[in-house]
């Protein structure tokens, strides 16, 4: 049994209950219900399936890490090894002119990665494009003389 879907056969469950406080029955009605007992009988069936190999809700197909806390061999690394954390001082603006004057290695090393992230996205633009204001190169390829 695949313990995943019991959230969703109570919810379905419970939804079936309230339609026993209607009083008025209606083909509006019917059909919500007989809706919601295919939802219930879906969410059943799946419950009978093999239960996954991991319980990572990210990746619900991912290889198994036994040495993972939820199995995921795609999770694991990164729980292991969590990034960073902003410091408290965090200042985008500080961290973009570190960037300008010392490159974004220089920066990732004194800010960390997530810092150095934030500040690019806040300062509206990604290291590989360009800045505005400077014109693209003239393109001389296919030009004849």
């Amino acid at each position: 049994m695949n313990p995943d879907y019991l959230p969703a056969i109570g919810a379905s469950l419970r939804t079936l209950c309230e339609f026993a406080t209607r009083h008025d029955v209606t083909d509006q009605t019917l059909t919500e219900l007989a809706a919601e007992i295919d939802k219930a009988r879906a969410a059943v069936t799946a419950a009978l399936g093999p239960a996954r190999a991991n319980r990572c809700l990210k990746h619900p197909g991912s290889p198994i890490d036994p040495t993972a806390e939820n199995g995921c061999l795609l999770c694991g690394p990164a729980q292991r090894r969590p990034a960073r954390p902003i410091p408290e001082d965090f200042v985008p603006g500080d961290v973009l002119r570190h960037i300008e004057e010392h490159g974004q290695d220089a920066a990732t090393e004194r800010y960390g990665p997530q810092a150095v992230t934030r500040a690019l996205m806040l300062g509206g633009r990604h290291p590989s494009t360009r800045r505005r204001g400077i014109p693209a190169p003239p393109n001389d390829e296919g030009a004849s003389t």
